[in-house]
């Protein structure tokens, strides 16, 4: 079957409408509670996420250049739109204290339409 040439809808860097009403949930740790409120604060004052919560201390057990570890954490949950999800996975990266950051993000399935207004008027990031 011959293949149809991308239209310039599909190649737009534009955020779908789908992601402009979707809700993401990520989650985070890091080592102690300066870098949790650092990276919090940071994310919203950039509008990346509407919302941080830190969590802690927790407990975390894994494996680390083979050998069992267990660490004491700080856990970030963040709260943002779709439409954002690149450019906060970019920034974490690069501001994450971390050569390996726990990154993991969630779809919210259900959000109340009146928290995911607000959610999307408290995070409206735009590229410089």
């Amino acid at each position: 079957m011959p293949q149809t040439p991308p239209t310039s809808a599909s190649t737009s860097t534009a955020p779908s409408p789908a992601a402009a009403t979707t809700l993401l949930i990520g989650t985070t740790t890091v080592s102690d509670r300066p870098d949790a409120d650092r990276l919090a604060r940071a994310l919203i004052e950039t509008r990346l996420a509407a919302c941080v919560q830190i969590d802690g201390p927790i407990t975390s057990v894994y494996r680390w250049q083979n050998n069992l570890e267990t660490a004491v954490e700080f856990r970030l949950t963040i709260k943002f739109p779709a439409a954002n999800a690149a450019a906060l996975d970019t920034w974490l990266h690069a501001n994450h204290p971390y050569d390996t950051p726990e990154w993991i993000v969630v779809r919210a399935e259900i959000v109340a339409e009146k928290y995911l207004s607000w959610a999307r008027s408290n995070a409206t990031f735009s590229p410089l």
